[in-house]
């Protein structure tokens, strides 16, 4: 009879502890490409309603109302496109709509009469992953006259 290797000399169960180092390194990377992957959506998806809200505000559009005398009609519009997008938790405290001097500034201080929508979110992901947790989106638009 052969006398049994020694243990460190013993190949059985290597595949087993190179996999249990491995996968977690691994695993943690695959989470966080998917999780920045739903906050790259989740911000598409934001600057997409602000977008949408500023043209209808600009436009002087029936459902956006006029920016200049009541923002209501624009942030419930911007709170409706950012949920048919599927964003929800974005209220109407989330979205502010300026014009005059404010927007010319939030828009690279232009002298052009312009309606600023300006949209956040709290993003809410998983806490390993160290990436910001508030998404911000602003869309320009000259005023039509």
């Amino acid at each position: 009879m052969r006398a049994r290797a020694g243990f460190l000399r013993d190949a059985a169960g290597h595949t087993a502890v190179e996999f249990a180092i491995v996968a977690l390194p691994l695993f943690l990377l695959f989470m966080g490409i998917v999780e920045g992957g739903l906050m790259y959506w989740s911000w598409q998806a934001l600057e997409g309603a602000a977008i949408d809200a500023g043209r209808c505000a600009a436009l002087n559009a029936p459902s956006c109302g006029n920016p200049t005398t009541s923002t209501s009609a624009t942030q419930s519009y911007a709170v409706a496109a950012a949920a048919q997008r599927g964003l929800t938790g974005v209220a109407s405290a989330n979205v502010t709509v300026a014009t005059g001097a404010t927007a010319q500034a939030t828009c690279g201080n232009t002298t052009a009469t312009v309606v600023s929508v300006t949209m956040t979110y709290h993003y809410a992901m998983i806490s390993f992953v160290p990436l910001p947790s508030n998404l911000s989106a602003t869309a320009c638009y000259p005023l039509a006259s």
